[in-house]
């Protein structure tokens, strides 16, 4: 079957001023939902970038700004639990972890601190210490929105050989602010 090919003088055909063959750019409308992706990728890309360059940048002063609807607390200078340091191997390695949590109905910042430090302690197992050493943490609070708080903890700490066990307990963990309530955890990890 032969088919022959009709040109018409419309807008995009050849004789309009556009070459035979040329491509042609389809105008695609972007709905809402395809630009609420495009800023929830954007915002991944931002804070992968972020967990990478966070080994360069110092912990948060008092001093930095702070939105008005985060709630941070510190652990303050890095210290040592007492007694673990005199057993500690003068050999250290410097780690930071950093937890994202989603949580409902409160936040409980001990429990959080905890979670995240056994994961720390887990890390550094692997790298052949026992026990952590000038210890630091930061946790930032953001919330609530639609009910749900995104809580982000940073934990910053020295990775060593102790003689001593290992408390297993976060330093500081008297100047840990929550939220009060029942907390639910939804989320760990999971959007970051």
């Amino acid at each position: 079957m032969l088919r022959t090919r009709t040109h018409s003088s419309g807008p995009g055909s050849p004789s309009s001023g556009s070459p035979p063959g040329s491509p042609k750019s389809p105008k695609t409308r972007l709905s809402f939902s395809g630009v609420a992706n495009m800023f929830a990728k954007m915002r991944r890309l931002e804070e992968r970038a972020a967990a990478n360059n966070s080994q360069q940048l110092p912990p948060l002063s008092p001093s930095a700004k702070v939105k008005p609807h985060h709630l941070i607390s510190s652990s303050g200078e890095p210290c040592t639990h007492p007694g673990l340091l005199e057993g500690a191997s003068e050999e250290r390695v410097d780690v930071e972890f950093i937890d994202h949590y989603e949580c409902a109905g409160g936040v409980n910042v001990g429990i959080l601190l905890r979670a995240t430090r056994s994961s720390l302690v887990e890390r550094v197992e692997d790298l052949g210490a026992n026990a952590l050493v000038e210890e630091q943490w930061e946790c930032t609070i953001c919330g609530p929105k639609n009910g749900i708080f995104r809580v982000q903890v940073r934990y910053i700490a020295c990775a060593a050989n102790s003689t001593r066990p290992d408390p297993h307990k976060p330093v500081g963990i008297d100047q840990a602010k929550g939220v009060p309530g029942l907390m639910t955890i939804l989320k760990r990890n999971e959007f970051c």
